[in-house]
């Protein structure tokens, strides 16, 4: 048909060469297919999907996928660090004497004089001075709510326990007296409204209370029955404020990066530290407040 040359031959030849040709294509689209087949079902191709993690300290590398690369992805910081430290007590330190002795001539002695009163004016232990309250002088941007746990303010041999406390605005606070005899727990604030209520004797339910409002620096609590019982509370409106241990430590957690001014307050002296800058990095921070006894009076 190739020496004929006419156009019914050419016109046949070209159908031969147009049907070799589709099957030649038809060939190779199958095994290309067939490839595609593979890297779709994963023997050539595996996916990877990185996972931030959802909590501080998770594992940022987490990947999903068989035989996947491991991701060089790395949990960010949070921002927050803790700021631990102590207030030292700058000088030679003698106990205070008792406001009584055991056994002495007060208001219903048998219980309030069943021991001798301790003077917690100034407490020191170990070179640490206990009962100063350090807290943020300004409520950040971004604060917490009120805790929902309740703060258990108590009164046993007619001294209030503990003698300094923090109490956040709109948590509550119960009194309670572990005393056979009744008490009146008073608070004398300034901006919140004052509470003043009768505290019957061995009441172990407790007589809820709570502050509305925030207070500049710690407000005295009296008792109007026995006016030797005092005590010291801060109302305050976030949750970055401590009141140093017996041995002078504290430690603030969760305070956000970047520079703070603190208050540091005792009450032999009122303010120690009005403008105390202090700046937050990630992680551990340490903080060392000397205090001399002239700043306490003595």
């Amino acid at each position: 048909m190739m020496t004929r040359v006419s156009g019914n031959s050419i016109t046949v030849m070209n159908h031969r060469v147009l049907k070799a040709a589709v099957g030649l294509m038809l060939s190779a689209s199958v095994l290309l297919m067939s490839g595609c087949g593979d890297l779709v079902n994963g023997a050539n191709l595996k996916p990877t999907v990185k996972y931030k993690p959802s909590t501080v300290g998770g594992d940022a590398s987490e990947t999903k996928g068989s035989g996947a690369a491991e991701s060089t992805e790395t949990a960010s910081s949070d921002g927050v660090g803790t700021l631990r430290g102590k207030v030292e007590f700058a000088g030679a330190f003698t106990p205070l004497p008792p406001l009584y002795l055991k056994g002495s001539d007060v208001k219903d002695a048998a219980v309030c004089a069943a021991v001798e009163a301790p003077n917690e004016t100034i407490l020191v232990k170990d070179g640490g001075l206990a009962n100063v309250f350090i807290y943020l002088r300004k409520a950040p941007k971004a604060s917490s709510s009120a805790p929902s746990e309740s703060l258990i303010f108590d009164q046993k041999a007619c001294v209030f326990k503990p003698h300094a406390m923090i109490a956040r605005v709109g948590q509550t606070v119960k009194i309670l007296n572990s005393d056979g005899v009744a008490h009146n727990t008073h608070t004398y604030g300034k901006k919140t409204v004052q509470f003043n209520s009768v505290v019957g004797e061995n009441n172990a339910v407790g007589v809820p209370m709570e502050y509305k409002q925030a207070e500049q620096e710690p407000i005295k609590v009296g008792c109007d029955i026995h006016p030797w019982m005092n005590a010291y509370h801060l109302p305050i409106d976030h949750p970055f404020a401590v009141v140093s241990g017996e041995d002078g430590k504290f430690e603030i957690k969760d305070l956000p990066s970047g520079k703070h001014e603190f208050k540091v307050w005792h009450e032999a002296a009122g303010l120690l530290e009005k403008g105390l800058i202090v700046t937050i990095k990630p992680g551990d921070n340490e903080l060392t407040i000397k205090v001399t006894p002239s700043q306490l009076g003595k």
